[in-house]
């Protein structure tokens, strides 16, 4: 009898440590199956969220994008503006300001009126001043020229059977030890004197050639000087009758 009872409690004891170790069991496989649909929940949010942001992101920057390229076709409209409106201004400077001979000639005039000349004054010496006519052919003389160092013969040219005569100066040329030469040096200043035949004396600098003219009488005379070889000048000369 005591045998017995202490066989029965052996096997339940048994199935009661069984069902302990099933239940245990269960509830290790319900948190791992609870653990893998929280892993893949997670998971799939987590994608979710990341396809919004990047959407959303995609969705920024295309507004950026249609942005700068609005910004880029106005900078490239009000370029071609700036460009249209520069042509403009510049066709409008060159048509009322002047430009060459002409600013030239403008200059002088504004230069003579500060001088005291009278506008009338002006005015009937340009309409009385005519194209050139009864020319001669030119004609080409040479001077040497006077320098510091030289102060030789040769030194004039007569022009018009002595109605004009020019002579000039200029400065020294040197040599390789910075030492002066007899001659002058052409690509400096010089200094070119007109003597009309009563002795008025013009006197005309810079650098070379150098143009000018007289009217002496009823004739104009008209002057090129330019280098000429080694310690010249020439002098090319015609005359005109006047007016």
């Amino acid at each position: 009898m005591t045998f017995n009872m202490y066989g029965s409690g052996g096997v339940g004891r048994h199935r009661r440590q069984q069902q302990k170790a099933r239940r245990k069991g269960m509830m290790i496989v319900i948190f791992l199956v609870a653990l893998a649909g929280a892993s893949f929940w997670w998971g799939a949010e987590t994608e979710r969220t990341s396809q919004q942001a990047f959407k959303e992101k995609a969705r920024e920057l295309e507004k950026q994008r249609a942005g700068l390229e609005s910004m880029i076709t106005n900078l490239r409209s009000e370029v071609q503006s700036t460009q249209v409106r520069y042509q403009q201004l510049e066709t409008k400077y060159q048509q009322e300001v002047p430009q060459g001979e002409f600013k030239n000639l403008t200059d002088l005039v504004r230069k003579q009126l500060g001088a005291g000349i009278k506008p009338e004054r002006l005015a009937f010496v340009i309409e009385a001043a005519r194209p050139p006519k009864n020319c001669t052919e030119p004609s080409v003389k040479r001077f040497v020229v006077k320098t510091p160092v030289y102060n030789g013969p040769h030194g004039t040219v007569s022009i018009g059977n002595g109605v004009v005569t020019v002579t000039g100066e200029g400065e020294a040329a040197t040599n390789s030890n910075s030492m002066p030469e007899a001659w002058y040096d052409p690509g400096k200043p010089v200094k070119i004197v007109f003597i009309e035949i009563g002795g008025k004396r013009t006197v005309k600098e810079g650098l070379l050639p150098v143009q000018h003219s007289l009217v002496i009488g009823n004739k104009e005379y008209r002057f090129t000087v330019a280098a000429g070889d080694r310690s010249f000048i020439s002098v090319t000369s015609d005359n005109c009758d006047y007016p």
